[in-house]
């Protein structure tokens, strides 16, 4: 059976450091190293993806579910001997990156600032332990990227002054936001309770809003955000 989602690169090599010439790349998808048992759920995200980075052991469930893979990014701590013999043989590009100060999600969207992208996609980062899936939100926060980070029942977005949030929903859906720190003048629009230019502390005020337009949007002047919008 063909492998599906990826453009497959045709070479090998281990790079040590994301000093790496520029991909040009429309969308990309980054498979998180949780349990996939449930990864063909996401086959449209995958099918639609140009290029599929797997983050350390997630290349294991990749293999099992017939996901082609570009590039395989972590300190490989997480992967067998036998899969990352397998990657080098399928001509995965290996990005090896040891450092300890950030976790695998981070390390893969650092690598994404080096390509041209239009739309980032996350999936496989559901579950695990608490400290691991803030750092995984943390991470959104630590690269001006176009992400979306795809939960089982909801989808989770950062937002500052230079990524503003204009999502297309339905009316009736439920959304939260909440600051990372002090956010100021934050405005949200296309909700039944709106703000404008209202500065918003860490705290649970932004828990459950809902929209009341086909479009949801937020900006702030200063600050970060999270906004976790229901499926």
């Amino acid at each position: 059976m063909t492998p599906v989602g990826g453009q497959q690169i045709s070479y090998v090599t281990v790079l040590t450091n994301l000093d790496y010439l520029p991909w040009i790349m429309s969308r990309v998808l980054i498979i998180g190293n949780a349990k996939q048992k449930y990864l063909p759920k996401w086959h449209e995200l995958i099918q639609s993806a140009d290029t599929i980075i797997a983050c350390d052991g997630a290349i294991s469930d990749c293999y099992e579910h017939n996901v082609a893979v570009d590039f395989l990014i972590g300190d490989l701590d997480s992967i067998t001997n036998q899969d990352l013999a397998r990657a080098e043989q399928d001509g995965v590009q290996i990005v090896k990156v040891d450092e300890q100060q950030s976790n695998d999600l981070s390390k893969a969207l650092r690598f994404c600032q080096n390509l041209s992208v239009n739309k980032i996609d996350i999936i496989g980062v559901d579950g695990g332990k608490p400290d691991h899936q803030m750092a995984n939100y943390f991470a959104l926060l630590e690269h001006e990227l176009p992400v979306t980070l795809h939960l089982n029942d909801a989808i989770v977005i950062a937002v500052s002054k230079s990524s503003p949030l204009h999502h297309k929903s339905n009316p009736g859906v439920s959304f939260s936001l909440f600051s990372i720190g002090q956010a100021v003048k934050v405005t949200i629009k296309g909700a039944k309770w709106e703000l404008n230019n209202h500065d918003i502390s860490p705290s649970t005020m932004g828990l459950h809003n809902i929209t009341t337009e086909e479009e949801l949007s937020i900006h702030c002047e200063n600050g970060s955000l999270l906004a976790f919008i229901d499926r």
